[in-house]
């Protein structure tokens, strides 16, 4: 039991300390806590107080306090658990606005304090199970479901992914939870089979190091090498960065325009010369607003939000990519469904979209093809950058994010642009997210939240 209760609120230091604002992460991290009350409760009564005992370190005081630690750790576990899980499923499954959830948080907690006036706790506490079958079943099957349709109506497959990974996770200590805790207790008197729990907890904590260390979950990765991530992070986010960043693609884009300004002018044909003159006045404009985002230029990236058409700003990205995709002659095919207005900064998100197609550009051959799609979900804007290069090696794909991480050329690359893109993103409260299988391409998912436009 004191395995037990490590482990879960381990569960719980590590949530809270890698997502502190995250809403559904927090309810996760309460459960995990709660769910520890059972092994606090059971540590004190058959470990803890029997040892002292047994060693003569026993005093009434001591004693009185861990007993007091028991009752507290068996009402938090019997009671605190069902409301903390289905707090998460309803704020995970992404079917309630916030007005509601705020509502149902306080509402959700009258039979806790209903419980609380009317469980005998002394000289022991006495949990009635007949009633706590009552509602905390029923809050647990509720939140079952809830991530159960919320998984199926899921479009997105990354997301679809995540959250077959969290019912994967929380189904096993539910459903011991909906036996052992309540129907058992209720209706068979039957305690001992809680003896199982090391077991399921032992499965449990497999499957969690598995899950988060290779696909993440709840947002969260273990740190095994975030030391290392997080100060190069501190790096990237500066404006200099960020600023040096996109000099370095814009003077690549100008280098190959001024080759073909110089081929045509040879040639005596000014049409091409005009187009190409365009687009270098284009990029120095970007290079202008770039510099104006970034304060005092060694600061934080600044954002400076507005609503924009999803199709005017892949529309600009693509033309400002133009040198890249013309130079290896790639088709760009655009499939844009979605009339939802777009609440961002559109410099750095062209600079986003920039990087990406020049990305898929310099991997993919000659004549390829890049499919560039956009769509709404109930929640966000969704854009895919779909190439149909050589695919990312496995290993690499967890590390592609890192600054200074690049499988190209080192001398002509800084390794910055995806922790750029990264960054921009978690600014925008969105995220990025790639899929690649060697051989087959890549597809990185931008995710934008949906602001309401003011009328």
């Amino acid at each position: 039991m004191v395995f037990v209760l490590i482990f879960l609120w381990t569960i719980a230091a590590v949530l809270l300390v890698n997502n502190p604002k995250n809403e559904s992460t927090r309810w996760v991290a309460f459960s995990a806590f709660a769910a520890g009350g059972g092994g606090l409760s059971r540590a004190m009564t058959e470990t803890a107080i029997p040892y002292l005992h047994i060693h003569e370190l026993l005093t009434p005081t001591i004693e009185n306090i861990l007993f007091k630690f028991h009752i507290v750790g068996s009402f938090m576990n019997h009671n605190g658990l069902p409301y903390c899980f289905l707090m998460f499923a309803i704020s995970y499954s992404g079917f309630f606005n916030k007005q509601l959830k705020n509502k149902l948080t306080y509402v959700l907690l009258i039979p806790i304090v209903i419980m609380l006036f009317n469980t005998p706790f002394y000289p022991d506490i006495k949990n009635n199970f007949q009633i706590l079958f009552m509602w905390c079943v029923p809050y647990l099957l509720v939140g079952m479901t809830l991530l159960i349709v919320s998984y199926a109506k899921e479009s997105i497959q990354l997301v679809k992914r995540n959250r077959f990974y969290v019912i994967l996770f929380t189904s096993p200590p539910i459903i011991f939870q909906i036996f052992v805790n309540y129907t058992f207790k209720a209706f068979f008197n039957f305690e001992e089979v809680w003896r199982l729990m090391p077991l399921v907890i032992t499965l449990l904590f497999m499957t969690f190091v598995i899950l988060i260390s290779k696909h993440g979950l709840l947002g969260v990765r273990l740190r095994f090498d975030n030391f290392k991530r997080e100060s190069a992070m501190r790096a990237v986010t500066s404006g200099a960065s960020a600023l040096n960043h996109t000099i370095k693609n814009e003077i690549g884009k100008i280098d190959i325009l001024s080759d073909r300004i110089k081929y045509e002018a040879e040639r005596e044909n000014p049409k091409p010369i005009v187009k190409d003159i365009d687009t270098i006045m284009d990029s120095t404009a970007h290079m202008l607003s770039m510099v104006d985002r970034i304060q005092k230029h060694s600061q934080e990236i600044i954002l400076i939000p507005d609503y924009y058409k999803v199709c005017e700003v892949i529309e600009s990205s693509i033309e400002m990519s133009s040198p890249y995709l013309e130079k290896k002659n790639i088709d760009v095919v655009r499939h844009v469904k979605t009339d939802v207005k777009m609440y961002c900064d559109g410099v750095h998100m062209q600079e986003v979209l920039r990087n990406l197609i020049k990305n898929a550009a310099e991997a993919m051959e000659h004549n390829g093809q890049l499919r560039i799609s956009a769509y709404d979900t109930r929640k966000a804007i969704v854009i895919e950058v779909q190439d149909n290069g050589p695919g990312i090696d496995q290993e690499d794909l967890t590390r592609i994010f890192h600054p200074y991480f690049t499988t190209k050329n080192r001398s002509k690359n800084f390794g910055l642009g995806l922790a750029y893109c990264m960054n921009v993103m978690h600014k925008h409260g969105g995220k990025i997210d790639v899929q690649s299988k060697k051989g087959l391409g890549t597809t990185f998912i931008l995710q934008i939240p949906i602001t309401e436009q003011p009328v």
